[in-house]
């Protein structure tokens, strides 16, 4: 993964959009990102408790990309509500290891009081604009467990189209990922 170290300089947050804008996670956002946890449908999909308290899953996840942002695999990143000024969801580039092949794939979650209002949408269109714009990649993935279908829909309205089903190592509950793929 070391040729997207490089990449990583053109990796920014403050990109914009009518209604929201990103920033890079720092640590005071684990209390804001606890919410999440809280909520067993943002779970379902990602990951197993394991005894961890919702501050811990929130320590670990905003911990994860922290060091995504280090190591040079990109990271998700907090969208805040413009109008607002309040961090609704996390989205982002992450750098994935797919069947022996280096992936740049869109990650998007909704805190639970503003799923259903567009963010994830605007989010997901927000960083396709910007990863084919600013020139990281061509091509972009989504994984998103069969069950999904909220992110299923989500990802075909932004027009990603199945691709195939994998093994998913990257995840914790190691289940069969969905693969949908958006090409410039």
């Amino acid at each position: 993964m070391e040729e997207f170290f490089e990449l990583q300089d053109l990796y920014l947050d403050q990109l914009q959009s009518d209604r929201i804008r990103t920033r890079f996670l720092n640590r005071v956002d684990i209390q804001i990102w606890e919410p999440f946890f809280e909520d067993d449908k943002s779970i379902e999909f990602l990951l197993n408790r394991n005894g961890l308290s919702n501050l811990e899953l929130s320590q670990n996840w905003i911990n994860r990309q922290l060091n995504r942002y280090q190591d040079g695999t990109f990271g998700l990143q907090a969208i805040i509500d413009k109008k607002t000024k309040l961090v609704v969801a996390h989205c982002g580039l992450l750098i994935q290891k797919l069947n022996n092949k280096v992936e740049v794939e869109i990650g998007y979650h909704v805190l639970p009081k503003f799923r259903k209002q567009n963010y994830a949408t605007e989010s997901v269109q927000l960083f396709i604009d910007f990863a084919f714009e600013s020139g990281i990649t061509s091509s972009l993935i989504c994984m998103i467990n069969p069950r999904n279908e909220a992110s299923i829909k989500v990802a075909e309205k932004c027009g990603f189209k199945f691709e195939q089903f994998v093994e998913s190592s990257n995840y914790e509950m190691g289940e069969k990922m969905n693969i949908y793929r958006l090409n410039r």
